[in-house]
């Protein structure tokens, strides 16, 4: 009898899920691709509308529009911290479990890193999200300030 349940009965109720460790990884580098790419563009389009510089931005939005696409992906970056953060503190618990007469479980093992490197990660790009936002709130991207 062949039992295909999906359900690991190996699993330890510690160990965080493939999303949570996909989004504690992820999500902060990802907002701060976003937010540069975003306002970088935002900044050509309204800095340079005709291929020459101008003083004022053209579009009237430019700066409330990177004011926007700050605040959210900070927030988004704060997010994958959190998660990044928990994720590190569940593996830790899980890490301190001894193991039964056995190897280390591999899977365990491989969470527990992929938490590790999903936090370390998210301080870094969350500290560059800030400098990101500082950067921006000090220059103007058409150098009108």
């Amino acid at each position: 009898m062949n039992d295909a349940s999906p359900v690991d009965v190996n699993r330890h109720p510690a160990r965080p899920g493939g999303v949570a460790l996909a989004l504690g990884l992820l999500l902060a580098p990802a907002a701060w691709m976003a937010q540069t790419t975003l306002a970088q563009t935002l900044a050509a389009w309204g800095c340079f509308p005709h291929e020459r510089p101008v003083n004022a931005p053209a579009l009237p939005w430019l700066e409330h529009g990177l004011l926007i696409v700050a605040s959210c992906a900070l927030l988004l970056g704060v997010a994958g911290a959190v998660i990044a953060w928990g994720n590190w503190r569940r593996t830790g618990e899980l890490a301190s479990v001894p193991t039964e007469h056995g190897p280390i479980d591999r899977h365990a093992a491989r969470d527990t890193f992929i938490a590790r490197a999903g936090a370390l990660a998210s301080a870094l790009f969350v500290f560059a999200l800030i400098a990101t936002d500082l950067a921006w709130l000090l220059v103007s991207p058409c150098g009108g300030r």
